[in-house]
């Protein structure tokens, strides 16, 4: 069975990294979809949300 989970890049933030500025997420983020355990995708249906 294979479950997925999504949150938005502020989502992230607030977990892995609340005391540092967002900025630093945006930057991590890319790095962990090349290293595969991170990508992204946009629902239309959620005002084109980026999770």
């Amino acid at each position: 069975m294979t479950q997925y989970r999504m949150a938005t890049t502020e989502q992230m933030h607030r977990v892995t990294a609340p005391c540092v500025r967002i900025g630093q997420t945006w930057r991590r983020l890319p790095r962990l979809r090349v290293e595969g355990p991170v990508d992204r995708i946009t629902l239309p249906r959620a005002g084109w949300t980026r999770v």
